[in-house]
Order: C-alpha cells, then sequence, then structure tokens
C-alpha cells in the first residue's frame, strides 16, 4: 500500500517523502485497514517492522494544530526510546506548527503546551497529576508496552490513565514479543482495542545470520572478543554485555587499545547519557559497549554488527539484541562469544528454530567448524513436584502483578533447585553404597 493512498494530510506526506518512505510495511498496512482506524489497538510484530509509525501518523493527522493543548501522550520505558520518537515526530515540524516535547526532571509545562508529549512513566504521571490538560487528551500511546511491564511499570501507568479525563480516548501499545498473557494484562488499561499481529514467530528474522565464535575449549572470551573485532572490522558495532561490570572492563580495554568506542548502561548520569546517545545517533562512534538497556526498541539504522559477549539468562533478550540488525528488510550479522558455561541457553535457541554457524578463530581468520554441545542431563521431577508448579502458575495468572514473571520463576526455581538437591543427594548415597559393596568384596577376595 502506497502512503499516498491513505488519507492523510499533505505536511505528513511531504515529509515521508523527505525521508524516503513511499510504500507501508506489512503491519502498517493492517493497522491502516479502514475497519482498525481510529479505534485502540495491541500492535505486535518482530523488530524493525516499522510498528512506530502505525500509531505516529494517525496521531499526526488528526491534531487540531491550533489548539495549544496537549493532545496525544507517549509513554516509554527508558530515556533513550524517549529520544528516539521525539526526533521522529521533531522531523514533521519543519513542514507544520506541530509542538513536540520530552518532559525532563522536574519540568513545568503550564505555559506553552505542546501537542504532544513524550516520557518515561513517572515523568508523564507527574505531569498528569496535575489535571491541566488531561481533558484534551485525545491519544495514550504505550510503546515497548511489555518492557514497561517487566519493568513494574504498571501501578504508574494504571494511575496515569485513572487521571485521564478525555472521553473517546483511543490507545494503543507496541511490543515486538507481546503475548497473550501480557496483552490480557493490559486491557484493563486498554479496554477492547483490537490486537493486530504479523509475526509467526518472535524467534526468526530470515535478515540476520546468528553466529556463535569460540577459539579453544578454555579460551578467555575476552580475548576471543578483541581477535573477533580486529577480524570483522565492523562499519558500525553494537557489544551487548550481561552485566555493568562487563560493559566498563570491555569499554576500558577498547580504550586502551585505542578503539572509537562509547560506553551506555543506566548507572550513567541521565546528562552524560544524554550527550552520549546523540553522539551514537549522530554515528561519532564505530562501537557502543551497552548492557540492554539498548536491546528493545532503539533504531540505530547504520548498525550492520550484533555481538553479545555471552547469552543472557533470559534467551528472549537475545532476540531483542538481534533485533537492533537487519532492520527494514537490510541484512545483519550477529555474533554470540562462546562460554562453554551456556550451551543449554544455546540449545534453548536451537529449539525455537535459530540455526547457530559455528565458526573457530584460527590464524586470525573465521573458520566454519561445527562444535559439540555438552548438556546438563534434565532432572525428571515427580508429579506432585509437578503438580506444585502447575498450582504456582494458575495463581500467578488470576490476579496479574507487576514484575508477575519473575515472582513465579523464583518460586518455581526454589521448588526445582529443592529437587535438585534431592537428586545429587541421592546420586552421592547410591556411589557411597556402590564404593562400601566394593571394598566388601575386596576384604572378601583378601581373606580367601
Amino acid at each position: 500500500m502506497l502512503f499516498s493512498s491513505l488519507n492523510l494530510k499533505k505536511w505528513i506526506l511531504d515529509v515521508l517523502n523527505s525521508m524516503n518512505f513511499k510504500t507501508t510495511t506489512e503491519i502498517q498496512t493492517k493497522s491502516f485497514l479502514r475497519e482498525n482506524s481510529n479505534r485502540s489497538q495491541i500492535i505486535t510484530s518482530k523488530t524493525g517492522s516499522g510498528k512506530t509509525f502505525c500509531y505516529v501518523l494517525p496521531i499526526l493527522n488528526n491534531l487540531n494544530l491550533d489548539e495549544n493543548k496537549v493532545q496525544a501522550i507517549i509513554v516509554l520505558p527508558t530515556k533513550e526510546l524517549s529520544q528516539q520518537i521525539f526526533s521522529l515526530f521533531y522531523k514533521f515540524t519543519a513542514f507544520s506548527k506541530l509542538k513536540v516535547k520530552i518532559l525532563r526532571k522536574n519540568e513545568n509545562i503550564l505555559k506553552n503546551q505542546p501537542h504532544i508529549l513524550i516520557g518515561t512513566p513517572h515523568k508523564i504521571y507527574n505531569a498528569v497529576r496535575l489535571n491541566i490538560f488531561n481533558k484534551s487528551i485525545r491519544y495514550f500511546v504505550l510503546d515497548e508496552a511489555d518492557m514497561l511491564l517487566d519493568f513494574g511499570f504498571y501501578d504508574t501507568i494504571y494511575q496515569i490513565f485513572k487521571k485521564i479525563n478525555s472521553t473517546h480516548l483511543i490507545k494503543y501499545a507496541t511490543s515486538a514479543t507481546l503475548h497473550t498473557s501480557l496483552a490480557n494484562h493490559l486491557r484493563n488499561i486498554l479496554g477492547n482495542a483490537k490486537v493486530i499481529n504479523n509475526s509467526s514467530s518472535i524467534w526468526l528474522n530470515e535478515n540476520l545470520c546468528h553466529n556463535i565464535v569460540y577459539q579453544s575449549v578454555n579460551s578467555d572470551p575476552i580475548n576471543t572478543l578483541f581477535k573477533l573485532l580486529k577480524i570483522i572490522n565492523p562499519y558500525f558495532c553494537i557489544i551487548f554485555t550481561n552485566t555493568k561490570n562487563e560493559a566498563n572492563l570491555i569499554y576500558k580495554l577498547m580504550i586502551q587499545q585505542e578503539f572509537n568506542v562509547s560506553l551506555l548502561h543506566q548507572d550513567l548520569f541521565e546528562r552524560k547519557r544524554r550527550r552520549e546517545f546523540k553522539k551514537i545517533t549522530k554515528n561519532e562512534y564505530q562501537y557502543i559497549v551497552v548492557t540492554d538497556l539498548m536491546a528493545r526498541g532503539v533504531d540505530l539504522p547504520l548498525a550492520d554488527v550484533v555481538i553479545s559477549y555471552g547469552l543472557p539468562n533470559d534467551t528472549m533478550f537475545y532476540i531483542h539484541r538481534a533485533g537492533r540488525v537487519g532492520r527494514n528488510k537490510k541484512n545483519g550479522n550477529c555474533y554470540l562469544i562462546y562460554r562453554n558455561n551456556q550451551d543449554n541457553l544455546i540449545n534453548n535457541l536451537i529449539r525455537k528454530g535459530i540455526k547457530w554457524n559455528f565458526q573457530l578463530i584460527k590464524d586470525d581468520k573465521l573458520i566454519n567448524r561445527e562444535k559439540k554441545l555438552h548438556f546438563r542431563k534434565k532432572i525428571l521431577l515427580d508429579q506432585s513436584i509437578n503438580a506444585s508448579i502447575k498450582r504456582i502458575y494458575v495463581q500467578g495468572t488470576k490476579k496479574v502483578k507487576p514484575c508477575y514473571k519473575k515472582k513465579i520463576k523464583l518460586k518455581i526455581n526454589k521448588i526445582k533447585q529443592k529437587q535438585r538437591h534431592l537428586f545429587i543427594e541421592k546420586k552421592i548415597k547410591q556411589n557411597l553404597l556402590l564404593k562400601n559393596i566394593k571394598n566388601s568384596k575386596c576384604d572378601k577376595n583378601k581373606i580367601t
């Protein structure tokens, strides 16, 4: 479908043409259908499929630019995502009277209200509770909705929603990995929103190539990482780590070796984070070292390589990491630095359908060579354990609260850990019994 065939205002089409956007993506086509227009939507699609325009264009097309009041609120989980969405809306200000604003800390917006207000949950709540512009709001958007819920923002978002007194409010929620239970959770806010989904599997993206890089059996992963960087020499590479300490260490070592690199994680001061993110979007660095703060929603069009320094325990985060490349039908390469204690996590992703290329570093070259993975034997749980785990799942889904997934996982892990200890204890006793039997046989043989 062509954007020009949609009933969009001329100034919106002019901006889209200047950005070289001519045709809609599959998810946009579904969202823009006549039966879905002017109604609340839950939009789920893989990363890089153009979900953002599904709410951006309808909002822009229906704003009253002559009325200087807040008419749309967009809630995002991180400052970086807020800056990215602001930058997208700001491109449309060149052709119109549009006013858009990111909420900063303790900022007063009583005068010169923007048409669109963007921010993280707590900042949006602080603005909404003043009850100054709540009746004028016509659009309410939760971008990266699963991340907002996983970060424990549900109560704050619900309070924002209750404060908005606007009638005929149109609501949007977008996510790449929004599953059924989370969608049901969102219905308290979104009501009977239409679920629009074009993703058969969130795990698969035909534009991505997944590689596992290793050296010898007990090689140092940092050494493997630096050898890989020298071999591939990417145009723009994002290096993901599981912890802030790992990110700090890799950044320090890369600075020592004079790499053009930036560091971004949650412990940095807000001003520094904002400054670094602006430099990153302007492509002033060849490498950035980040935690999973940057794994969701952030669009860096020039990025061509993602490196994961080990897998996150929640393999869903690997998919979000990989989704920073291979966007808008472009190809991307994902490299995983192999760690021998993560074979089970790798196998989990294989079962989801991801095909890995195993690459050995030898003589400063990458050689395709299969590697044998070693898996921990699965401990079979008895029927009583399985029944108690099922009970936890049932109780957890009856009354959903923020971070409910983590709480359910903790309870189940405690049960499984107890079962493992019993299993190990049983094995030790069996081994001791066998040892005693062998010793007694040896003693009898000596006597005879």
